[in-house]
């Protein structure tokens, strides 16, 4: 009799568990979501699709129906890779090797994250460090300019001296300029350093308040620059663009340390593990 009243209870507690629900059995990340045939669809596979797509938006969360918009694309993926299965298509050779190289690539990432970044540290004297020797990359200045564009060395030059001998830069811009700028006067606007190629940069930084540049072959052509004003960008913005590099040059410098530690490992496997190559079979 107790052997059977126990049966009892334990059949009563297996029945009660499963009407209980799976976030007991179940953790919420293996939550199934849909079952197609023998495979099942989880919370974790959806939160590993909506990852995916994650880069391409901003902050805000996801709706409900972009939710299930992403749980439709699942199981749509899933209906056909069934039917590939059947097709054999899974077991073509350009199948199998790029299975291969994401089987790779996915543990390549899993080893990285979970067993060489926990190794690195980056301390704010080092970002501040590399801040203090690269001033620049906190933009300060902000310089307005305006450009003449023409195509020939032999153009620039007669604009150049035309110029210098008291020609004005707006009107030769509207009327020989190649530049969509010429429509407003040769205008470019406003830019910051790290906007323009380094010796452009150069060239335009170094110029003074209504001065204008000797001629400079660009891939479109050849450029007269002339500096319209030179301002300081205000301390709410100098601020804002310090906290971006700042977060930028960390993120850099934990790579690079990632990337020596990554080498290092791979040096040391090199000498356990037996590795052929063969260069000479590329084509």
């Amino acid at each position: 009799m107790k052997k059977m009243v126990l049966h009892v209870v334990a059949l009563v507690m297996i029945i009660g568990l499963s009407f209980f629900g799976a976030s007991v059995l179940f953790s919420e990340s293996e939550k199934i979501l849909a079952k197609i045939g023998e495979r099942v669809i989880t919370q974790n596979d959806l939160d590993e699709m909506i990852k995916r797509y994650k880069p391409l938006r901003r902050e805000e969360p996801y709706s409900l129906d972009e939710k299930k918009n992403f749980l439709n694309m699942l199981i749509r993926n899933t209906f056909l890779s069934i039917e590939a299965e059947k097709e054999k298509m899974n077991e073509k050779p350009e199948i199998q090797s790029q299975l291969k190289i994401y089987r790779d690539e996915l543990l390549m990432r899993e080893y990285i994250t979970t067993k060489i970044e926990p190794l690195v540290t980056v301390k704010n004297e080092e970002v501040e460090g590399i801040l203090k020797k690269n001033p620049n990359l906190v933009p300060r200045e902000m310089l307005t300019l305006k450009e003449i564009l023409v195509k020939t060395e032999k153009e620039a030059e007669e604009i150049y001296q035309a110029l210098k001998n008291g020609a004005d830069f707006s009107k030769i811009a509207s009327e020989k300029s190649i530049s969509g700028s010429k429509t407003r006067g040769g205008l470019t606007g406003v830019i910051s350093r790290g906007q323009l190629p380094p010796p452009i940069e150069t060239l335009v930084f170094n110029l003074k308040e209504g001065e204008f540049s000797k001629p400079i072959k660009t891939d479109e052509g050849f450029r007269i620059f002339f500096l319209v004003n030179r301002k300081e960008r205000p301390p709410e913005q100098i601020k804002m663009f310090e906290e971006k590099i700042r977060e930028k040059v960390f993120q850099l410098e934990k790579n690079n340390k990632i990337e020596a530690i990554i080498e290092k490992k791979i040096e040391g496997l090199k000498q356990q593990i037996k590795g052929e190559i063969y260069y000479d079979r590329l084509r």
